[in-house]
């Protein structure tokens, strides 16, 4: 009789996001409900990976593995003189993946190694324990501007999906406030505005600098990180027989593109250049959605064979960053989550941990 498989898993929660759990279930969604079932904790458990294995068990190798390198990660407490040893680890879910991702490359069983996409509800659920904590931040120390390197006179864009005032602009004063359409403000006062909300919001959680979110750039100074956001993160192909992108990217700053997907001012879009490049080569950031009547005299020319029509929606992309050929290549791609270069397709867990790791060597 064959032996039935089992999971080694890593579960993550916004309640303590500095720790995950690794333990081991024969099915772990099972066990992802018995643990949900509790309503002592404010969210709810997620899997964030799992490792397939053939014997019971396996997760206390792993955990003895952990401990040796670092005996003080295991979180142990005395409870009425007892001593409790826990399944909890103080490290983030990248670390604890890269452990299990080199035991599956080492035993050459990459192909039990699962990375899971968080659901929508999933996500609703981290932005909201990211708020609360952003919140608990704001109080403690307000966000000053200076201390991320942002100057006075610098124009910084309100960002949140689905609203109608995302895309707006406002411009730094001083320190703590932002003019908007005539009136000082600070910024948590003009986020809670823009977005309606009937309570104070995190202002550096709505507002991008150049591409990038104030809370994310306050995060990288204080030497903090938080999780990445997805769902305003493309990657779309382009077909340089058509259009001359890398020739456009040498004398624009912004090009314009098609638009068929729900994409918004302020998302980020990596674009994937086919033909004998084969990799991904630009970063931009969508700075006006849902226009019509493509393409501006600038842009058309590197166009080939492109018919104008007035009825097209498109958008206008400003490039961040330029990637040399061969830094983002097909194959490493379609390891790292990208199932398919045909189309325009949102950006994984796997892929943005693949992109921010390779950024931070290849660099």
């Amino acid at each position: 009789m064959a032996k039935e498989k089992g999971y080694i898993y890593i579960l993550t929660n916004p309640s303590f996001k500095e720790y995950v759990k690794i333990g081991y279930a024969d099915d772990v969604k099972m066990r992802l409900k018995q643990l949900n079932n509790s309503e002592c904790i404010p969210f709810a458990f997620r899997i964030y990976a799992t490792y397939e294995v053939e014997e019971r068990l396996t997760d206390l190798k792993l955990h003895a593995l952990i401990d040796q390198l670092n005996p003080n990660l295991r979180s142990i407490d005395n409870v009425d003189g007892k001593k409790r040893v826990r399944e909890f680890y103080a490290m983030s879910p990248e670390q604890a993946y890269s452990i299990l991702e080199t035991i599956a490359v080492l035993g050459g069983r990459r192909d039990r190694l699962h990375l899971y996409d968080p659901s929508a509800e999933e996500r609703k659920s981290e932005n909201l324990a990211q708020e609360i904590e952003e919140e608990h931040i704001e109080r403690l120390s307000p966000f000053a501007f200076s201390k991320c390197k942002i100057p006075v006179g610098a124009t910084i864009t309100f960002i949140n999906q689905g609203n109608i005032n995302s895309g707006a602009q406002c411009t730094v004063v001083d320190d703590k406030t932002v003019e908007y359409q005539g009136r000082k403000l600070s910024l948590s006062a003009l986020a809670t505005e823009l977005t309606g909300s009937k309570w104070e919001v995190a202002g550096p959680r709505y507002f991008k600098y150049n591409g990038e979110w104030l809370n994310e750039l306050r995060a990288k100074e204080e030497g903090r990180k938080i999780s990445s956001r997805l769902d305003d993160v493309w990657v779309i192909p382009c077909n340089p027989k058509y259009y001359d992108i890398v020739e456009a990217f040498e004398n624009l700053d912004v090009i314009e593109w098609s638009q068929s997907t729900n994409t918004t001012v302020g998302d980020k879009v990596y674009i994937y250049v086919g033909e004998k490049y084969k990799s991904i080569m630009f970063k931009c950031e969508v700075v006006a959605a849902d226009q019509y009547g493509n393409r501006s005299t600038d842009d058309y020319v590197y166009y080939k064979d492109l018919k104008k029509d007035p009825g097209i929606r498109y958008m206008k992309l400003k490039l961040l960053e330029k990637y040399p050929v061969g830094k983002y290549p097909l194959k490493e791609l379609k390891e790292n989550g990208i199932k398919t270069v045909q189309g325009r397709s949102k950006a994984t867990v796997q892929l943005m941990k693949y992109l921010d790791a390779s950024d931070s060597i290849k660099s």
